[in-house]
């Protein structure tokens, strides 16, 4: 499982890299990566600033962009143009659509390059002050990979579903 984990975050480093240079025009530098165990219960991240985007199809799980609030405010008001000082709703607009291009680049890697069917992705959702929107299941994996910039740091995590043939330790 740890394989596919791998790829995750390489695939999340590609989708994240393209996203940024092109409308950001901000070098993010991949950090460290960090991956759950088969077995160990899911927790969502509790961080200031929490966008979800959800796949379902031939992959389910989904996409968080993770966040203190000055680097969603800074990421935010260089999307959409503006500077932005606090969090309102344009910013948290606009960081709902940044994970959700991130989440499309990962969706499009998996669905063309890694052969996997369809994928279909939900709108973005964005919580603020360690809310978490919706129910997670306590056996999903994921692949948390950070990212660092000129404006911060952030991370980019996946989660999803462990295939069925992947769910139980093998004897």
């Amino acid at each position: 499982m740890e394989s596919l984990q791998l790829q995750l975050a390489g695939l999340i480093v590609e989708s994240v890299q393209e996203i940024f240079s092109a409308y950001l025009f901000i070098d993010a530098v991949p950090g460290p990566v960090k991956i759950s165990a088969l077995g160990e219960v899911y927790i969502p991240p509790k961080t200031e600033v929490l966008a979800m985007v959800s796949y379902h199809g031939a992959f389910d799980g989904g996409m968080h962009l993770a966040s203190p609030e000055y680097v969603a405010c800074k990421l935010s008001g260089v999307f959409a143009g503006v500077e932005l000082e606090t969090l309102n709703a344009e910013a948290c607009d606009a960081f709902g659509e940044l994970a959700n291009l991130i989440a499309g680049g990962v969706q499009t890697r998996l669905m063309e390059h890694h052969g996997l069917g369809e994928i279909t992705l939900t709108p973005p959702t964005v919580s603020v002050n360690g809310q978490v929107n919706g129910i997670y299941r306590e056996d999903l994996l994921s692949v948390q990979q950070y990212f660092k910039f000129a404006g911060g740091l952030m991370f980019a995590e996946c989660f999803f579903i462990p295939p069925i043939n992947e769910s139980t330790p093998s004897n």
